[in-house]
């Protein structure tokens, strides 16, 4: 038999398919420029010179609403003091009875007010109702619940001597010994400053020869007596219960019978 050749057979070997794809290349990123930089600071900077004062007088504004509300509540007190005693203002510091407790010997018109504004405490010795604390004061140091009394009262509170003028503060004044056409121009709470470098407390009442020397001061921020510490505003509470802030010139237009509640000549 004659042999034919085997057909040639073609093998094709694979190989496996190679990824090609590229990774893709993101473009650098531009950084910030020197220039850019300042000005974005200075933008901040803008800003924070417009905020900071804007919060600094809305904070001051809520501080000095709180002082007028403490002012109404403690006028409240002293109403009811008045019906309780027949007519009689609270002595702006009294002598302290036998019967009382506690140490000093003397009583202030704030302390006289425990019964409708309760003491911090349950001792004679305890603090005033923290309402006597004005939120702006701040006394050596120390503000707030650290403080003891940051209000005072004018000479209309005064006991009479026998010439009929102010001047007693253990004495009790009767209200209507006040001048009544007048009772909207007289002050009656004030705002005062410590009694020293070391005090805690304001003076609980500033008579009137005191409190013309500080009328007679350049300018409120002199002041020995009076705290003008709501951006130069005193607030004030008068006799007819009205609540209001008194700025310095205001203040200094003050005569010794408005002062004092006595009838004008």
């Amino acid at each position: 038999m004659i042999s034919l050749p085997r057909p040639a057979v073609l093998i094709i070997k694979s190989y496996p398919i190679m990824n090609t794809a590229s990774v893709p290349v993101h473009p650098a990123r531009r950084a910030f420029t020197l220039i850019e930089l300042l000005t974005v600071i200075a933008i901040i900077g803008i800003l924070a010179a417009i905020i900071i004062p804007t919060v600094g007088r809305v904070r001051g504004s809520a501080k000095s609403a709180q002082c007028l509300s403490n002012l109404r509540q403690i006028n409240m007190a002293v109403s009811l003091y008045v019906e309780d005693n027949k007519g009689f203002l609270p002595a702006a510091n009294r002598d302290k009875l036998p019967t009382e407790s506690g140490t000093g010997t003397t009583v202030s018109w704030a302390k006289e007010m425990s019964r409708y504004l309760p003491l911090r405490g349950t001792s004679a010795t305890a603090g005033e109702h923290p309402i006597f604390v004005c939120g702006s004061a701040e006394f050596n140091g120390k503000s707030g619940r650290d403080l003891n009394m940051t209000y005072t009262t004018s000479a209309a509170i005064l006991g009479l001597n026998s010439a009929g003028m102010p001047t007693d503060s253990k004495q009790r004044r009767l209200l209507r010994s006040v001048d009544s056409s007048r009772l909207s121009f007289i002050p009656l709470i004030m705002e005062g400053k410590a009694q020293s470098a070391t005090a805690l407390g304001s003076y609980p009442n500033i008579t009137w020869s005191t409190a013309s020397q500080d009328m007679g001061v350049a300018g409120y921020e002199a002041t020995r007596s009076f705290d003008f510490r709501h951006n130069g505003r005193l607030n004030a509470c008068f006799m007819d219960g009205s609540v209001r802030a008194m700025d310095f010139a205001k203040f200094k237009t003050l005569d010794e019978r408005t002062y004092s509640g006595l009838t004008a000549n």
